[in-house]
């Protein structure tokens, strides 16, 4: 979890990030810039590129990646899970390559759910692999459409055991036949859901009880003044550098 200089960053962040006229809400890479912020790591310009790997952000001398989401719920309720899109995941396309052969989707829920499984986990061994990750997580900024309530969830993010899982179809509330998502729970509680039309994965989680809850004052900048001190900021930062420069020379 954050240590307290870290939650004071994200207090920050949050602030200034809301304060920006030409932002609507925290959600994507903006999320990814404030977290990068908050651990004061460096931060790569999407102009440049951005990778399909697991970990939005690295620490290469810790060796730690978070998986980063931002999520809008209606209310923090601690007991009821949320869903997230993790992966897309078209198992049946790639049914050989993950050492299922013949798999539809008319196969038994349990294949298909090892098949979900062995998917997501190369995800991860992969990145792990690429990304020189050791220390993995999956680190998730909850708001509220209001934009002043917000709550960091922290969880480790390691391959799944698949002989813990037991699969479903859900139950379409119109036919009473089989619905469209797969679901896998342990221990009786939902864990994962797939769906096959859009063959998309998704993890279900709580918030836990060491979350990190923060609320700020949402006060916003008008365009003129946003603008003015971001192009004040910029050039003195140019002319910083650009010292620095004829230094070096």
């Amino acid at each position: 979890m954050l240590t307290d200089k870290e939650i004071e960053r994200l207090r920050q962040a949050i602030i200034a990030t809301i304060a920006s006229p030409v932002i609507a809400s925290i959600e994507d890479y903006t999320w990814e810039a404030i977290f990068h912020y908050v651990k004061d790591i460096p931060l790569s310009d999407p102009a440049l590129g951005r990778s399909k790997l697991l970990y939005d952000a690295v620490d290469l001398v810790t060796k730690t990646g978070w998986s980063l989401k931002s999520l809008q719920l209606n209310s923090f309720n601690l007991k009821s899970p949320f869903l997230f899109v993790i992966q897309r995941a078209d198992i049946i396309k790639k049914a050989v390559q993950l050492g299922f052969p013949g798999l539809t989707e008319r196969s038994s829920p349990n294949e298909l759910g090892a098949a979900i499984i062995q998917h997501w986990n190369e995800k991860i061994i992969l990145s792990q692999a690429a990304q020189s990750v050791i220390n993995s997580y999956e680190s998730i900024l909850l708001k509220t459409i209001k934009g002043y309530e917000y709550i960091y969830c922290e969880f480790p993010l390691n391959p799944l055991e698949p002989n813990t899982f037991s699969w479903a179809w859900t139950v379409d509330k119109i036919t009473g036949g089989s619905g469209a998502g797969l679901q896998g729970s342990v221990a009786g509680k939902i864990e994962l859901v797939w769906y096959k039309n859009q063959k998309q994965l998704f993890r279900a989680r709580t918030i836990p009880t060491q979350a990190v809850r923060i609320t700020v004052e949402r006060t916003r900048l008008t365009l003129n003044r946003y603008v003015d001190t971001v192009l004040s900021a910029l050039q003195e930062q140019i002319n910083t550098e650009s010292f620095k420069n004829e230094l070096e020379e």
